[in-house]
């Protein structure tokens, strides 16, 4: 099957770009009948160049993620490539993956399994696809898309525009029209989609079942003035998928410590070890191929900050998270990790490597844990019943907002119980079952002190109510019997008269009267329904209450009457600093104040429309958090319980930036000038000893 003209390039990464993808440096090798023509480094637009130039029939890699990192950029790359390129995965062989050396030794092309460079990985790549190693990987589908869409977008002005789009709408229509009967002449299979419009043809879009290069002379790209028709071939959905089996696989966190001894380390998500390793010969090859035995990778983490290049590698090869510490740890920092590790669950670590493995990915899993636990929390707090959780575990990893998780497990769950009950049958059970889950009894000591005395308050505000509203029951029913009375002796004869005049007139003002105490009683009735109901949410915790200021001085002298919360053991007020958008703009911060604040442990939440000054305060380490939906009765302000968890969270972030700013503040300047200030002092002491003498 070879030709005599085949040209084979091989291509190694040399350097990573990330996920842009012209930062990247490949190793590029150009190998025709056994010979090496051409060896060089040079970029993406290099790589597709030399390509084209040499016509080059096969393009050989260690992986096809590595090319551009991310699915993204790969399959930008491959739309670049000549269309009678084929793509060869030298260490793919019947969907498993190999190393590079071993197939290389194989092949007889090295002597030992010794590291290649990325030159020399290239040269081998392109010789090896030449002898038929590897598996040829389908790029596209049979499957090409043709989108046929205006030229222009703009609109012409005055009496002309409906003409001027008309026109460009009937050349759309006669492009269409001639596609069409290009395909069906030719015998093609396709399906069209048209969007019509005033005078023609908005839009169409061709999906036509066939190779590309069939469809090469029948169908041309045009960038017209009136008309755009853009080809596109449809990428292989299957193209990254490689030895999936029949069963659910576990998702993995890995830490891997790469040298000439490296180590290996897996973790599910629940925590549990899958595997801990280590050898000489476990490269990023021999990783990939172990890993794949055991589940999906989905973090890839180090020890190191930055990251070797060869974890880098490792994670872009396998399509997954890469996790850096913001620190390299220390080795007494991973001893301890490892030690608590080993003991809860049971394992050993033989050497240095493997408790550095494992060290980066428990480290890894800690940093996500908080993640998922809240997860899990919101799903049983919705009385969700999820089996597949480890999948959207992944997604949450994949910093996919919580919501949207959610929002597909609901719909997910209708989709599996919609199969015997009706679509809202299956709403309302759902429903009822977060129901029947959510609300539990979380209330302490001190906050059921607090709110009954609100409630008894309440209570009181209740009965009076009541008490108005019987004596208001009691003057409607005169006021009626009175109306009553009042129209039983009217007749027309007596409406002539003055005096029957004036008392009509009376009657209507009555009625007036009596349609206002008839409307006060039900926004009576209004007000004490909407404080039973806040009753009741702060009794099952829905909500919490604290203390209501106008502003920062006494929010330091009511700190004491405040809601206090437990923050690693340190006890912090709660207050809401109730202010207008205007008066959170012209607040300033004085020292003494801030001071104030921050020695008294105060924490702060304030209206939404003051996030500015939430944010001044939180640069200058006092606790704030904006908050929405807030309920103000007199000096008390009742919000959703949920905002205690968003104050820890700020609190430790300020502990976190303090803690930093504390380290960085040390610098050799002030440590000299402290110093100099020391001797000063002990010469004037000497001096005024001296003197005294």
């Amino acid at each position: 099957m070879r030709s005599d003209k085949k040209v084979v390039v091989g291509v190694d990464i040399i350097r990573s770009g990330g996920n842009d993808l012209s930062k990247y440096l490949y190793a590029i090798a150009v190998v025709s009948n056994g010979v090496v023509k051409r060896v060089e480094e040079g970029g993406l637009g290099r790589l597709v160049r030399i390509l084209w130039d040499n016509k080059a029939s096969v393009l050989a890699v260690d992986n096809i993620l590595e090319l551009g990192g991310t699915k993204r950029n790969v399959i930008k790359l491959l739309k670049l490539l000549p269309p009678e390129t084929e793509v060869i995965q030298v260490t793919l062989d019947d969907g498993k993956f190999t190393s590079l050396r071993e197939v290389a030794f194989k092949a007889g092309l090295t002597s030992d399994k010794s590291k290649l460079g990325p030159v020399r990985t290239a040269v081998t790549l392109a010789l090896l696809a030449e002898k038929g190693e590897g598996t040829k990987l389908k790029l596209f589908e049979r499957k090409v898309k043709i989108i046929v869409s205006k030229g222009r977008s703009g609109y012409a002005g005055g009496s002309r525009s409906d003409k001027y789009q008309r026109n460009m709408r009937a050349a759309v229509s006669r492009v269409v029209k001639k596609i069409r009967e290009e395909l069906e002449r030719r015998g093609f299979d396709y399906d069209v989609m048209i969007r019509r419009s005033r005078g023609g043809v908005e839009r169409a879009l061709f999906i036509v079942y066939a190779d590309r290069k069939d469809l090469y002379g029948v169908v041309e790209k045009l960038r017209g003035y009136d008309v755009k028709v853009r080809i596109k071939p449809v990428i292989n959905s299957k193209l990254f998928v490689i030895d999936e089996g029949s069963e659910q696989r576990k998702y993995l966190i890995v830490g891997y410590d790469p040298g000439i001894e490296a180590g290996l380390a897996a973790l599910d998500l629940n925590g549990n070890p899958v595997l801990i390793t280590s050898g000489r010969e476990l490269d990023r090859g021999s990783a990939l191929s172990i890993l794949s035995k055991y589940g999906v990778v989905t973090v890839v983490a180090t020890d190191k900050n930055p990251p070797p290049d060869v974890v880098r590698k490792l994670a872009s090869s396998l399509n997954a998270q890469l996790y850096v510490p913001p620190h390299s740890l220390s080795t007494s920092e991973k001893e301890l990790i490892v030690k608590e590790f080993c003991e809860t669950k049971g394992v050993q670590v033989r050497n240095t490597h493997e408790r550095d493995a494992l060290a980066a990915a428990i480290k890894a899993l800690r940093t996500f844990e908080q993640k998922m636990s809240k997860l899990q929390e919101r799903i049983r707090l919705m009385g969700l019943k999820v089996s597949n959780i480890q999948e959207y575990k992944v997604r949450l990893l994949r910093n996919e907002p919580l919501s949207s998780i959610i929002e597909d497990i609901i719909t997910d769950m209708i989709a599996k119980r919609s199969k015997g009950e009706s679509r809202s049958e299956v709403i309302k059970g759902l429903i009822k079952e977060a129901i029947a889950s959510r609300f539990e009894v979380r209330d302490k000591e001190r906050r059921i002190r607090h709110l009954t005395k609100k409630v008894e308050r309440l209570t009181k505000e209740n009965e009076h109510l009541r008490s108005k509203i019987k004596e208001l029951e009691s003057i409607i029913r005169e006021y009626e019997y009175q109306l009553t009375i009042l129209k039983n002796e009217l007749s027309r004869d007596v409406l002539k008269d003055r005096k029957i005049m004036e008392l009509t007139q009376r009657l209507n003002n009555m009625s007036r009267y009596v349609s206002e105490l008839r409307r006060e009683i039900e926004e009576l009735g209004n007000v004490n329904n909407s404080l039973r109901e806040l009753i009741k949410s702060l009794v099952r915790g829905d909500l919490v209450a604290t203390k209501v200021v106008t502003n920062l001085v006494s929010a330091f002298e009511l700190k004491n009457d405040s809601l206090v919360i437990d923050v690693d053991d340190e006890k912090y007020n709660l207050l809401y600093l109730s202010l207008s958008r205007a008066a959170c703009v012209s607040t300033e911060l004085s020292r003494d104040v801030i001071e104030l604040l921050r020695s008294s442990r105060v924490a702060l939440i304030l209206p939404d429309d003051c996030r500015e000054l939430a944010i001044r305060l939180r640069n200058s380490y006092v606790p704030a958090v904006p908050v929405t939906g807030v309920v103000v009765i007199d000096d008390i302000a009742l919000t959703n319980a949920e905002i205690i968890n968003e104050v820890k969270g700020c609190i430790k972030d300020i502990k976190e930036a303090i803690r930093r700013e504390e380290v960085s503040e040390l610098t050799e300047e002030k440590l000299i000038e402290l110093i100099s200030s020391y001797r000063s002092e002990r010469v004037k002491e000497r001096l005024e000893l001296g003197a005294k003498e």
